[in-house]
C-alpha cells in the first residue's frame, strides 16, 4: 500500500504558521503592555515624589510663585498619569484581542490535526485489512496446495 499522505497537509502547515505568528503577536502585545505598566508606575511615583517635595517645601515657607509652579507641575503630571492609564488600557485591549486571535488559530489547527489523526487511523485500518486479506489468501493457497498434494499422493 502507498505511504500515508494527508490531503490537507499544506493547509495544516499554514495553520501551524498562523498560530506561531499569533503567538508572536501576543508576546509583542504583552511587552507593550508591560512597558505601559512601567510608564504608569513611574508617572505615579513621580506624582507622589512631587507631592512629598511640595509638603516639605511648605514646612520651609515657600513663596506664591513656587506654589503656583508646583500646582502647574502636578496638574501636568496628573495629565501624564491619565495618558499613561489610557495607554495601558489600550495595550490591555490589544493583549486581549491578540489572545483571542491566538485561541482561534489554535482551534483551527487542532481541527486539522484531529482530521489528520482520523485519516491516519483510517489508513492504518485499511492497511491492516489489506494485510489480513493477503495473509488469508496465502493461507488459503497453502491449504489448497496441501490438499492437492495429499490427493495426488
Amino acid at each position: 500500500m502507498n505511504k500515508f499522505k494527508f490531503k490537507l497537509e499544506t493547509v495544516l502547515k499554514v495553520k501551524i504558521r498562523v498560530e506561531e505568528l499569533r503567538q508572536k503577536e501576543l508576546r509583542q502585545a504583552e511587552v507593550l503592555r508591560y512597558q505601559a505598566e512601567r510608564q504608569l508606575l513611574l508617572r505615579q511615583q513621580e506624582v507622589a515624589q512631587t507631592i512629598n517635595n511640595y509638603r516639605e517645601d511648605l514646612q520651609k515657607k515657600i513663596d506664591v510663585y513656587q506654589a503656583v509652579n508646583y500646582d502647574r507641575f502636578l496638574k501636568w503630571l496628573n495629565k501624564q498619569v491619565d495618558l499613561a492609564t489610557g495607554h495601558l488600557e489600550k495595550c490591555s485591549r490589544q493583549v486581549a484581542e491578540a489572545r483571542n486571535r491566538l485561541i482561534e488559530a489554535s482551534r483551527d489547527k487542532k481541527v486539522l490535526e484531529k482530521l489528520k489523526e482520523k485519516a491516519y487511523a483510517e489508513y492504518k485500518a485499511e492497511e491492516q485489512r489489506l494485510e489480513n486479506n493477503f495473509l488469508d489468501e496465502l493461507g488459503t493457497g497453502a491449504f489448497v496446495r496441501q490438499a492437492n498434494d495429499q490427493r495426488g499422493s
